[in-house]
């Protein structure tokens, strides 16, 4: 078994200490974290303004970076109640949810940032050669600088918060159960693609689109595993969302944001098989060209 899923027994791991985790995380990210979008969907109903209403994807008709903050903000509880949870109930470091190494390795993380902000620029780049026309540019500097700020804490938050709950807290106490890194990989993948059903996205392509979370979210597992700690995924993870929400955005997207190029349409095929090729690359990066010990050492 992986040394990153061994790290859950150092804990107390009675099965009432995962109930209580797992009911208190949800009620905070679920009930408490939407509160302040319930209130927007609340104004947006009762303020008499026309311009403004709910939909079912939200709020319509408010500054984009309010929308951004009362979505995004329901990650904070999220984020906070998983740590509380590992130290409190569960009784050992909060860093062992992250790395099973003596300490976070910062480099780590930094590095797959980069290469995952790299391959991404780059297959947007590709695919406009491949489809002129595709991306527009819509920089609005005045936006975009207010909304700069925010999004980089949140979207970090938002990330972090993900990672640090499934396939951090979920896929180590999973592996109490089945001692299995690819049961616990695909299950939590699973669960990852399913939290995104209901973006707007997958409506253009619900198979293709679904394919990509679950892969994504695979991929992120299998090198958590092989890495010994959630480093590489964190970095993959903030690199794809900021990428996303800043520079190359879509259109319909279940976030909209000021991002400096925007995609009039989304393909589908390209967005599962590009990202396919992006994860090839990086395994290769980071497991095959140097020796991941050798990684970790100089992170």
């Amino acid at each position: 078994m992986s040394p990153y899923l061994e790290i859950a027994s150092q804990g107390r791991n009675n099965w009432w200490r995962f109930l209580i985790s797992l009911l208190l995380i949800l009620f905070m990210w679920v009930f408490v974290g939407s509160v302040p979008f319930i209130l927007l969907l609340g104004i947006a109903e009762l303020d008499g303004n026309p311009a403004t209403g709910a939909s079912p994807q939200g709020p319509v008709g408010f500054d984009p970076l309010l929308v951004f903050l009362v979505t995004m903000i329901s990650f904070v509880p999220l984020f906070l109640t998983t740590l509380f949870v590992v130290r409190v109930i569960h009784q050992r470091p909060a860093h062992t949810l992250i790395t099973a190494a003596p300490k976070i390795r910062w480099g780590r993380m930094a590095a797959a940032f980069g290469v995952w902000l790299g391959l991404s620029t780059l297959m947007s780049v590709v695919e406009e050669g491949l489809y002129p026309g595709r991306y527009q540019l819509t920089f609005q500097p005045a936006a975009f600088l207010a909304f700069l700020g925010p999004a980089l804490v949140l979207l970090a938050i938002q990330t972090a918060s993900e990672e640090l709950f499934l396939r951090g807290y979920l896929m180590q106490g999973l592996g109490l159960i089945f001692k299995r890194g690819w049961a616990v990989a695909l299950i939590t993948s699973a669960i990852f693609a399913g939290l995104h059903w209901g973006n707007p996205e997958v409506s253009v392509d619900a198979g293709l689109l679904m394919a990509y979370y679950f892969s994504f979210g695979l991929f992120a597992a299998l090198i958590t595993l092989r890495d010994g700690g959630l480093e590489l995924a964190l970095g993959i993870h903030a690199a794809n969302n900021i990428f996303a929400a800043l520079l190359a955005n879509y259109s319909g997207s279940a976030i909209p944001s000021p991002s400096i190029f925007t995609a009039r349409v989304l393909d589908p095929v390209y967005g599962l098989l590009a990202p396919l090729f992006g994860m090839g690359v990086f395994y290769l990066l980071f497991f095959v060209l140097r020796n991941p010990r050798e990684l970790a050492e100089s992170a």
